[in-house]
C-alpha cells in the first residue's frame, strides 16, 4: 500500500452528487469509501455537491464539510461561483468528479486539481437524449477534457475507461492512473439463499442501464423471480414496460433501499444481473461478491475486469448470450456454487483502504504541484483576491 502523506491535507471535492444523494449511485459509493478513510487518517474533507429534495445545504461534522447548493445541472455553475469567491478558503487540493460534465477548472480554478472520470458518458448522452445528447456531449465532456484539462493528470477506476479517455478524448494514456474500486467487506458477507431461483438488478433506473434486457432474460427463466432495487427518471417506462409483458407478478420493484436491505437482497439471490451498455467498473458487482453471488453481466467497459468471465461470473456478448449465461447459473448448482465461492474470495483483494490510500497519494503529490492552465500559465483569478463566504451565506 501506497505510504501515506507526511502532513495533513484539506482536500475539496467538486461533484454533482454525494452519497446522501437518493441518484449517488457509484459515485456516491466511491466518495464515501474513500473520504471516511481520509478523515479517519487526520485530514479535513470539504465537500461541495447539488441539493436534493429534503436535504441540509450545510452539514458539518468534525472535519467534514458538506455544501449542497442547485440541481444536477445548475450545480456546476453555482459551484463555481460560490468557489470563486471564496467559499472554501484555501484547500491544498480537489478531487474533481467528472460525470459527464466538468467543473471547468483549468480556467478557474488555482488550486491543484485531479479530475476523477468513473466513465466516459458519450454514448449515454446519445442514448438518452439522441442527436441533442451527441451535441453536449462534445460540449461538455470532450472539447473540456481534451483540450482545458489536457495538461491534468487523471484518476480513473478501470484500464478500459482509461482507454476509452485516451481514444475518445485524446488525453495521453501517462497522465491516466487507475485505481480499482474497493467494496465493504464488513458490511456484507453470506446469506441465506433464495429457496427458488431469484435474479436482482441493483442500480438506477436509467434508459442506458438497459433494464428491459433484463426482463428479457427473466422472460427465458419462467421459475424465476425478478428484483429491482433502485430509483430513476426511467422507472415509470420500466413499470408500463413490466405491465405490457403480464411480468408484474414475477417483478418486485423496491425502489430506493437502505444497505440493509440490500446486502439481504444480494444475499438472497442467485445471480446479480446487469445489462448496462457501457460501464466503468459496476461497484454492485463486487458487492454481489462479496456476499458469495456471482453475476453475469455484458462484456462491456469495465466489466471483464471487475468479473473474471468463468470463474466469479460469466459475461456475455448480447442480449442473446446473457438470456442463456444466465439460465445456465440458474440451472447449474455445482457451476452457480463454484463462481460464487471464487467471487467471494476476490472481493477480499478490493477494499477502500488501498483505493483511498492510492487517490490520497495523489492528491498529496498534486499539491505540493503549482496548479496551471490549459496552456501552461499559472492559473489566475481575475479579480482580486477571493472573499471568503460566512458559512451562513455559504449554506444558501
Amino acid at each position: 500500500m501506497t505510504s501515506p502523506p507526511d502532513r495533513s491535507l484539506h482536500i475539496l471535492v467538486l461533484t454533482d452528487r454525494e452519497w446522501k444523494h437518493p441518484q449517488g449511485g457509484g459515485t456516491g459509493t466511491n466518495l464515501h469509501g474513500q473520504v471516511t478513510r481520509w478523515l479517519r487518517w487526520g485530514h479535513r474533507v470539504t465537500i461541495v455537491a447539488s441539493a436534493f429534495e429534503g436535504c441540509e445545504p450545510y452539514e458539518r461534522e468534525g472535519a467534514l464539510t458538506v455544501h449542497r447548493m442547485g440541481g444536477r445541472s445548475t450545480v456546476f455553475p453555482r459551484a463555481i461561483w460560490s468557489q470563486w469567491r471564496g467559499l472554501v478558503p484555501e484547500p491544498d487540493v480537489v478531487l474533481e468528479v467528472v460525470n459527464g460534465i466538468t467543473f471547468l477548472t483549468p480556467l478557474w480554478l488555482r488550486t491543484p486539481c485531479v479530475p476523477l472520470v468513473h466513465h466516459v458518458h458519450r454514448e449515454h448522452y446519445a442514448e438518452e437524449l439522441g442527436l441533442l445528447g451527441k451535441v453536449a456531449a462534445v460540449f461538455l465532456e470532450t472539447l473540456p477534457l481534451r483540450y482545458l484539462y489536457r495538461r491534468s493528470r487523471f484518476l480513473t477506476v478501470s484500464r478500459a475507461t482509461a482507454g476509452e479517455m485516451a481514444a475518445q478524448h485524446r488525453i495521453p494514456p501517462g497522465r491516466i492512473q487507475v485505481e480499482y474500486n474497493g467494496v465493504e467487506i464488513a458490511d456484507f458477507g453470506r446469506g441465506e439463499r433464495a429457496a427458488a431461483p431469484e435474479l436482482v438488478y441493483l442500480g438506477r433506473l436509467k434508459r442506458y442501464k438497459h433494464i428491459e434486457v433484463v426482463l428479457d432474460v427473466l422472460e427465458a427463466i419462467p421459475e424465476a423471480m425478478l428484483h429491482v432495487a433502485g430509483d430513476g427518471d426511467h422507472r415509470a417506462a420500466l413499470e408500463h414496460e413490466i405491465a405490457s409483458r403480464a411480468l408484474s407478478g414475477r417483478v418486485v420493484m423496491h425502489g430506493f433501499v437502505d444497505e440493509g436491505r440490500k446486502r439481504e437482497l444480494l444475499q438472497r439471490a442467485w445471480v446479480n444481473l446487469t445489462a448496462s451498455s457501457v460501464e466503468g467498473w459496476v461497484l454492485t458487482v463486487m458487492e454481489a461478491a462479496a456476499c458469495g453471488t456471482p453475476s453475469v453481466a455484458l462484456r462491456v467497459g469495465g466489466l471483464p475486469e471487475s468479473i473474471v468471465d468463468g470463474r466469479t461470473g460469466l459475461l456475455a456478448d448480447d442480449a442473446a448470450g446473457l438470456a442463456r449465461q444466465t439460465a445456465r447459473l440458474v440451472r447449474d448448482d455445482a457451476l452457480r456454487e463454484r463462481l460464487g465461492a471464487a467471487a467471494f474470495e476476490r472481493a477480499r483483494e478490493f477494499t477502500w483502504d488501498r483505493t483511498a490510500a492510492q487517490t490520497l497519494a495523489m492528491l498529496a503529490e498534486a499539491a505540493g504541484t503549482p496548479a496551471t492552465g490549459p496552456f501552461g500559465r499559472p492559473r489566475r483569478f481575475t479579480r482580486a483576491e477571493p472573499r471568503a463566504l460566512v458559512e451562513r451565506g455559504s449554506a444558501r
